[in-house]
């Protein structure tokens, strides 16, 4: 579930009024003034590009995590990596395989991919609380 009030405090916390925020994110002050009074939640389209604007993290805004530091993917490889006790890439290398043949990919598009899969996963488990709750 989108928190209104966690988009409120990231943006207050940026030092943004709402006119700003949403002349960042392509938007009018009335949608984010409705997000902020949580009247209407963001689609996924733009619920990404408020992450990017308030450093934030999808998971933090969907109520999924109380963690608001961005999540990197970089950062998060590199964790995993270091568990697994595995050798680490070469910085900004990344590689793609999503069905298809593996292909390299930059950093920015990686970024992309992994704010992708950010959403898809909080949908994910929006929609697994959702069966829970109609099956009590």
């Amino acid at each position: 579930m989108f928190r209104a009030d966690r988009l409120t405090e990231r943006r207050k916390l940026m030092k943004l009024t709402q006119e700003q925020l949403a002349h960042q994110v392509n938007l009018t002050k009335a949608a984010i003034s409705n997000y902020e009074q949580g009247r209407s939640a963001p689609p996924h389209e733009t619920l990404a590009a408020l992450v990017d604007a308030l450093h934030t993290n999808a998971d933090y805004l969907l109520d999924l995590s109380d963690n608001s530091n961005p999540k990197t993917l970089r950062n998060e490889t590199s964790e995993r990596l270091a568990s697994s006790k595995s050798t680490k890439p070469e910085s900004g290398v990344y590689i793609a395989y999503l069905g298809g043949p593996p292909e390299e990919i930059d950093e920015e598009e990686a970024e992309h991919l992994k704010r992708e899969l950010e959403m898809f996963r909080a949908f994910k488990e929006k929609r697994r609380r959702e069966r829970d709750t109609s099956s009590e």
